[in-house]
């Protein structure tokens, strides 16, 4: 487009159209050249009309306009005009001043260059508008999970009980923190009589939407109780994870998924806690002094090997005791990890000290410290604990 303000043409003009081809639009304005549709067929504008001259079409804001119109058109004027040569008004703006006296071949080598960058220049907006689209779609698509993990959260939360039963002087209390919206950490207490209660908490490897997949799996094939006709029997705890590992194993699950357990039943009159584990770290014994002892036993991993066996452990639970169980998402926090690789196993001060406290203040404890150590908002894993007790006399 070659926007003109007189009869006679710059030299280096007059040149340029004789010594190339160019499908010319001339232009009498730069008022009219800022029509849109116009500026939609040209590749580069040239300007004839002085910036301190200005023909009787054409007004002093005509400039400024033309290369708003240049801009938004993705254009680049050049502008002959004496005095000072180079960008007008500011670095952004797309009109570019140069002297009349410049030569055909310079003039020329402008407008191709114009000319070769402004095709480039369609593609990129081209795959700008793409990216802007796709980025929306990934926003959007982002929000969704969001919201599905969320609900996910809350639907795995409501399978964990609400309130914990009691019967006698047996309580329970418990922390649950997952590592993000859904949690690889299931734990569960259940009524079996009116003297017998059970308690267990397992751990799908890794934490995320498989594991808690695997956790609702996982509370649906423990069966802590068999009733035919009009009677029950209570599964030892032994034969509920050998029951739960068949269950596993018989699914085949890829990726190495597997999972750690321990389950326990409580006898509230003799109290007596018989316990079996698979793969899960051994339960802490709590004795009324605040003195602290892993309770061993073996057991491997759940849904590896199908015939794997899981024996039982049996303690009394006297007045003022504790039993925790926990997964190894709280390791850190309750055995020094050094000490512990070298085969004793020495726990921590801050876990010593909160253990010495009931059960429902012991688990707030804990939380707050959890809360005060640095990585508490992004924890790396999955954590929970429970606490097991009989209260004092």
């Amino acid at each position: 487009m070659l926007v003109e303000s007189g009869p006679v043409l710059p030299v280096g003009v007059r040149d340029l159209l004789a010594s190339h081809e160019v499908e010319l639009l001339r232009i009498h304005s730069c008022h009219q050249a800022c029509d849109p549709r116009l500026l939609s067929q040209a590749e580069a504008v040239v300007v004839c009309a002085p910036l301190e001259e200005f023909g009787p079409d054409n007004s002093p804001i005509d400039i400024p306009l033309l290369a708003d119109a240049l801009s938004s058109h993705r254009l680049t004027g050049v502008v002959l005009s004496r005095g000072t040569t180079g960008v007008v008004p500011g670095d952004d703006d797309p009109l570019v001043v140069v002297s009349p006296d410049i030569t055909g071949d310079e003039l020329w080598g402008r407008v191709a260059t114009i000319r070769q960058y402004r095709p480039r220049l369609r593609r990129m907006e081209k795959q700008l508008a793409v990216m802007q689209r796709l980025g929306k779609k990934l926003n959007q698509n982002f929000v969704e999970m969001d919201q599905e993990l969320h609900l996910a959260s809350r639907l795995q939360r409501d399978f964990l009980p609400k309130r914990f039963p009691e019967i006698d002087d047996v309580r329970f209390a418990a922390f649950y923190r997952p590592a993000g919206w859904v949690s690889g950490d299931v734990y569960d207490v259940r009524r079996l009589d009116e003297t017998h209660l059970s308690v267990y908490l397992a751990d799908a490897v890794g934490h995320g939407v498989a594991a808690g997949l695997l956790t609702m799996f996982i509370k649906q094939a423990i069966i802590g109780k068999r009733i035919e006709n009009d009677s029950y029997t209570i599964v030892p705890p032994s034969d509920v994870l050998e029951m739960l590992n068949v269950e596993l194993a018989e699914q085949q699950l890829p990726n190495c998924q597997f999972v750690t357990a321990c389950y326990a039943t409580i006898d509230t009159q003799t109290h007596k806690v018989v316990f079996a584990r698979g793969g899960h770290p051994h339960p802490i014994h709590v004795s009324v002094d605040g003195t602290c002892t892993e309770v061993r036993t073996v057991g491997g991993l759940l849904g590896v090997f199908a015939g794997e066996n899981f024996p039982t452990m049996s303690l009394p639970l006297h007045a003022g005791e504790k039993l925790v169980f926990y997964s190894d998402g709280l390791e850190d926090y309750i055995v020094t990890r050094r000490q512990r690789n070298e085969g004793d196993v020495t726990f921590s001060p801050h876990f010593l000290d909160m253990a010495r406290h009931p059960a429902n203040i012991f688990v707030e404890a804990l939380s707050n410290h959890i809360d005060d150590s640095e990585g508490s908002i992004a924890p790396a894993d999955d954590m929970t604990l429970v606490v097991v007790e009989r209260l004092a006399s």
